[in-house]
């Protein structure tokens, strides 16, 4: 007799089990299908309109923003030849002074 009940438990877990994982493979598989209908949508109203998608433009726009990391603009101290080759100009430190007939033109 307690065998039996072994077996039962046993034969219910194992459903169980198969139950759950059949509930996450639908789950898995409906969130698929939900994101390539929205993407195939969004194709179709992107060919439609001749717009590209918002989510491609603010895409395109990082990649734009991030190349003056990658082509070195933040790199470390240039020297002269390199100052000379890329044609920048000279750094001129000044005193800094207060224009006193500007700010009484405003009032």
């Amino acid at each position: 007799m307690h065998s039996i009940s072994e077996l039962l438990v046993s034969v219910l877990r194992g459903a169980l089990k198969l139950a759950l994982l059949v509930f996450a493979g639908v789950m898995i598989a409906s969130i698929l299908l939900i994101g390539l209908t929205a993407a195939l949508l969004a194709l179709i109203v992107a060919l439609l309109t001749g717009r590209k998608p918002a989510a491609w433009q603010t895409f395109m726009r990082f990649r734009q923003s991030s190349q003056q990391f990658r082509s070195g603009v933040w790199s470390g101290p240039s020297t002269q030849s390199s100052r000379s080759a890329q044609n920048v100009p000279d750094v001129v430190d000044v005193q800094a002074h207060e224009v006193r007939s500007a700010l009484d033109d405003q009032r």
